[in-house]
């Protein structure tokens, strides 16, 4: 591959790379503004509701809960290249043998996949407001247990990026150590969430403090750490091979491509 080739790939490589750490920030407007404000899912309606109650909040809120969750449900996709960079980013820590990386992806894949469906399940509660509404109630039951108590592969996801945190010791690690705590806080209070099943009111409910509104403000918390993280490490340090680049600057090569350059410079 010729220098001018080399510098090309690196260029879209950077654009590349620099979109998806921005994807975190671009999904959660995406998906928090027509969430909450189109669909008004957000505080989510309590467990205790009727089935009456619940059908006229679909029936009359349908137009705004389509379009809000259809938004929704394409914002969370943006996830994906976001964590795409995370794996990678992990990648460069614990070296080519690691596997913190692939399953910390592997994770993500499942998160965004429930995303996807639980959006899907709201579109089928909201397509025929004329149904039986304990049919639409139980799809809306399964759409806030998916989001409450679909944690296990979650926590290990952030355990991942945790560990890998903690694992670091380069010079300017991705993850300071307090942003490594920070992951596993992450991880740890979302586990609150699997308690929903044995409440329709308090704490643990779906709507309580610990089953919706510390794992998900936490959630947001980490992800943003996580995201500002990356795209400063990516103006002021290299791309995993030793190469200390210019502010501004992001060099993605390949250990084998910053050897052939190297070589050639001499």
């Amino acid at each position: 591959m010729s220098h001018q080739e080399m510098d090309s790939q690196a260029v879209v490589n950077r654009r590349v790379w620099l979109l998806s750490a921005w994807s975190w920030p671009m999904a959660l407007v995406g998906f928090a503004i027509p969430f909450i404000v189109g669909a008004k899912l957000a505080p989510p309606p309590a467990p205790g509701w009727s089935a009456e109650e619940l059908g006229n909040f679909f029936a009359s809120n349908a137009t705004g809960l389509r379009t809000g969750v259809l938004c929704a449900m394409f914002a969370s996709a943006l996830l994906l290249p976001f964590f795409a960079v995370v794996s990678a980013e992990i990648k460069k820590i614990e070296g080519p043998w690691g596997l913190l990386g692939q399953i910390q992806f592997g994770g993500a894949i499942i998160l965004v996949t429930i995303f996807q469906l639980i959006c899907l399940f709201w579109l089928t509660a909201s397509y025929r407001p004329e149904i039986s509404p304990e049919i639409t109630r139980m799809l809306n039951d399964f759409c806030w247990f998916c989001w409450s108590s679909f944690i296990p592969t979650y926590m290990l996801q952030f355990f991942a990026m945790a560990v890998a945190g903690f694992m670091d010791k380069r010079t300017n690690p991705l993850w300071p150590r307090w942003a490594a705590y920070l992951n596993l806080w992450v991880a740890v209070t979302g586990a609150g969430g699997v308690m929903a099943v044995f409440f329709k009111a308090g704490p643990f409910a779906w709507n309580g403090i610990l089953g919706f509104w510390i794992p998900v403000a936490l959630f947001v918390i980490g992800m943003s750490v996580t995201s500002y993280l990356i795209i400063d490490r990516a103006k002021h340090v290299d791309g995993g091979d030793g190469h200390t680049t210019k502010p501004g600057t992001l060099d993605l090569r390949t250990p084998r491509e910053s050897a052939v350059r190297a070589g050639a410079g001499q």
